[in-house]
């Protein structure tokens, strides 16, 4: 069995494993990311982190077929980190393929981590079976990953996949990328905690008492406990989420007529709730013919997704 190495770059910890063809991933490790002492370091890191996995393998470099990397951020074909990771300071500008393969002698292929998510649930988690599906990942912000055609698409420079950032409502709320309305500034958890504090200085009920007068304490999983509870903030803020990310959903439906949107990330911890009320508002936002032959899921693959889906890019570029 073809195995490759595969690295999940964080802003706090950098996880690495070996990847098999077949999804197997073993010898997973854990340093820390060191983003706070510059781009350099993180990637004599991630360079350290390569060196410790062959060990442990007992093989020779040479046996791999090559390393894949996720990183937040955007890579472009040559190696270049292009930006878009502004927690890991210093990182953009930085080449990360010539270094690794002058190093151990292997072929790298890298992209943004929630693509490299992508290629783990197309290749062995909710994307079985078919060949085109979009991703989105409800975490602090809201990430992307696309495949068509059975391949991950990266676009030019790397840069396919922010879907986070479609504008879903003119003028809207904030998003940290400095314009407004981005579905990010509603279905991230950062959004979430926003809105219902936002919320809470109109609503009664009793999560808006807790809300107005602890603001700090609130937290995404906070406002989904009350969901179930049936709470009125919390089920205004539910619902104003659920109909910005269909938004999203609607558009991404009419322009790739995917097989499959999956949902993952922290957010979807809540379940089933957020699905069912996505699928409710989703058929307002495309064309009906489109919606009818998609699926909406959640995400099959946990928290090793990202490792995993980095050691397949290698795999599917270099076998």
């Amino acid at each position: 069995m073809k195995t490759a190495i595969g690295i999940d770059l964080g802003g706090t910890t950098i996880k690495g494993a070996i990847i098999g063809e077949t999804g197997v991933c073993t010898h997973i490790t854990r340093v820390p990311t060191g983003a706070d002492q510059g781009g350099r370091h993180v990637l004599s890191n991630i360079m350290d982190l390569i060196g410790e996995l062959i060990n442990k393998s007992g093989r020779d470099a040479s046996s791999f077929v090559g390393v894949g990397f996720g990183t937040p951020g955007f890579v472009g074909a040559d190696g270049m980190i292009l930006g878009g990771a502004e927690n890991l300071p210093g990182w953009k500008g930085t080449q990360v393929y010539a270094p690794i393969t002058e190093r151990f002698g292997l072929r790298v292929s890298g992209a943004n981590d929630v693509t490299s998510v992508a290629l783990a649930e197309l290749k062995f988690g909710a994307g079985r079976g078919v060949q085109n599906i979009v991703c989105f990942a409800l975490g602090t912000g809201v990430g992307g990953g696309i495949a068509t055609d059975g391949k991950i698409y990266k676009g030019t420079h790397g840069m396919a996949g922010e879907i986070g950032h479609i504008v879903v409502e003119t003028d809207g709320a904030q998003c940290t990328c400095g314009r407004k309305g981005c579905v990010e500034a509603y279905a991230s958890a950062t959004g979430i905690v926003k809105m219902a504090v936002d919320f809470a200085k109109t609503e009664t009920s009793p999560f808006a008492a807790i809300a107005h007068e602890t603001p700090a304490e609130v937290t995404s999983k906070m406002v989904y406990d009350y969901v179930a509870k049936g709470d009125a903030l919390a089920m205004k803020v539910h619902h104003r989420m659920c109909d910005m990310l269909s938004r999203a959903i609607g558009t991404i439906l009419d322009t790739l007529s995917p097989d499959r949107v999956i949902l993952g990330g922290g957010v979807m911890m809540a379940g089933d709730v957020i699905i069912d009320t996505v699928k409710t508002y989703t058929p307002k936002y495309c064309w009906p013919a489109i919606y009818e032959r998609c699926e909406i899921v959640i995400a099959q693959m946990g928290e090793d997704a990202g490792v995993l889906g980095a050691g397949a890019l290698a795999l599917e570029e270099f076998v």
